[in-house]
């Protein structure tokens, strides 16, 4: 049966059920922001440096091969549609390889390095397998620009969703279970199945929009879409500061929670309750753009988020450290929620102005740029924590302190800054995305009329 449609209205079971799927791919991809670059040093023993290059070059690699992955899937055709079989039969494998960074080996030295990172690296390959296609399913399931920004809610509060779980949970779920590498073992065995499960909800509830006939683009034809797309490298490159911005503020929590304020207690609820911000918020910022541009409420979440670094940065003291932290999350939420309801529209403005429709190619070099960003963060930040002198599980001394608060807030509010001056430019908004597929399908009701297909 061709599981395929011709509306661009969305239900709620719809919409829910893609949704869960990135709570599913969330366990994976936050768990191992929140907790792995400090998984590799206070647990597995690894040096800050050495860590971040394990880190950092599995999530180069990862942006390598991000976009050939969504090139690959934007080109396939089956009769359940071009993007679903990916996030169905690609998450087994997707989840063993997520349990074996975890495996305990008894490897030390060199051995433990390269199993750290051939490991790494695999997930990072299954990841993108499935991935690619579920974030570019967003944009094949609608084209209405408010359903897609419907769809994007739904899709955060997944995500966020799975940050609250993980950032309150993997540490104590972690010691419960064993302790030590078997703990985390056990928990990312526990993780994985749960995700899978997940997909294969993404999989049963999730339609596509009836591709166009013809519209198999080549790879050529893909790039010169996405090089005169301006407005998705606008996205794009917000996207990249950005997470630069999330990987020296998240990763260093746990190391500043525990050292500089001296409560390692609170390292769970520290992540939890940003990440339960960001998931609480979500709905507001949803209903605010509901009446408003999303580029208005990305400048908006920009902007509390750099009220809530000055704050941190002048208000040091730990009692005010989980309100500033909400605050940041309330920001954040705006962010991220603006961000993944932007980048879908970009696909109909380069289909209007190339007249190629690539949603898995855009989506591909929007992980690329993306994995690129944290690849290198991840490698900085590692590189950072050696030069200021830290040393695992020892009392750290007050420079390395201080230094460490300007790693974690300085640096974050300086590329938020710089990302919300970005996306100032971005110029598309609902009148104006109406007009282009209002137009694209004029187009294409033309050649139909000829009895041509696309062109590419």
């Amino acid at each position: 049966m061709n599981q395929m449609v011709t509306s661009d209205q969305l239900g709620v079971v719809r919409k829910l059920g893609y949704g869960v799927g990135d709570f599913g791919f969330g366990l994976f991809f936050l768990t191992a922001s929140q907790y792995l670059l400090f998984y590799y040093t206070d647990v597995l023993g690894l040096t800050p440096s050495t860590a971040g290059w394990v880190f950092g070059l599995a999530l180069v690699w990862d942006a390598v091969f991000d976009p050939v992955m969504g090139g690959v899937a934007n080109r396939t055709r089956t009769r359940w549609g071009r993007y679903r079989p990916y996030v169905l039969f690609g998450s087994v494998p997707l989840a063993l390889s997520w349990a074996l960074i975890f495996l305990p080996t008894g490897l030390v030295g060199w051995p433990l390095v390269l199993f750290a990172g051939g490991a790494h690296i695999l997930f990072r390959t299954l990841y993108a397998v499935a991935y690619m296609p579920y974030l570019a399913l967003s944009a094949a399931m609608t084209t209405d620009t408010n359903q897609r920004s419907s769809l994007a809610a739904y899709r955060m509060v997944g995500q966020a969703g799975a940050g609250v779980l993980a950032g309150l949970s993997t540490l104590s779920f972690a010691a419960r279970l064993g302790g030590g590498q078997l703990g985390f073992f056990r928990l990312a065995l526990i993780f994985g199945g749960a995700a899978v499960l997940l997909c294969v909800i993404v999989y049963l509830t999730s339609r596509e929009r009836a591709a166009v006939p013809g519209d198999r683009p080549s790879f050529a034809a893909m790039w010169r879409m996405l090089r005169g797309n301006g407005p998705f490298w606008l996205v794009c490159g917000a996207l990249l500061i950005g997470y630069v911005a999330g990987v020296f503020f998240n990763k260093s929590i746990p190391y500043y929670v525990k050292y500089g304020l001296g409560r390692p207690d609170l390292i769970q609820k520290s992540l939890g309750l940003l990440a339960l911000t960001v998931t609480l918020s979500i709905p507001i910022w949803a209903a605010i753009m509901r009446r408003n541009s999303k580029r208005g409420v990305f400048l908006a979440g920009s902007g509390i988020a750099m009220l809530a670094y000055a704050l941190l940065w002048l208000l040091p003291s730990v009692s005010f450290w989980i309100p500033l932290l909400a605050l940041l999350g309330l920001g954040t939420g705006g962010v991220y929620l603006a961000t993944w309801a932007m980048l879908p529209d970009t696909v109909e403005y380069g289909e209007w102005r190339s007249g190629v429709r690539a949603e898995g190619a855009l989506f591909g070099f929007v992980s690329l740029g993306q994995k690129t960003s944290l690849g290198l963060a991840a490698v900085a930040l590692g590189q950072a924590l050696g030069a200021i002198g830290y040393h695992a599980n020892v009392a750290q001394s007050a420079g390395t302190l201080a230094d460490l608060r300007l790693i974690m807030i300085g640096v974050p509010a300086l590329f938020t800054a710089a990302m919300a001056g970005i996306i100032w430019f971005y110029p598309l908004n609902a009148d104006r995305h109406r007009e282009l597929v209002r137009e694209i399908g004029q187009r294409r009701s033309a050649h139909d009329a000829l009895g041509e297909g696309p062109t590419d």
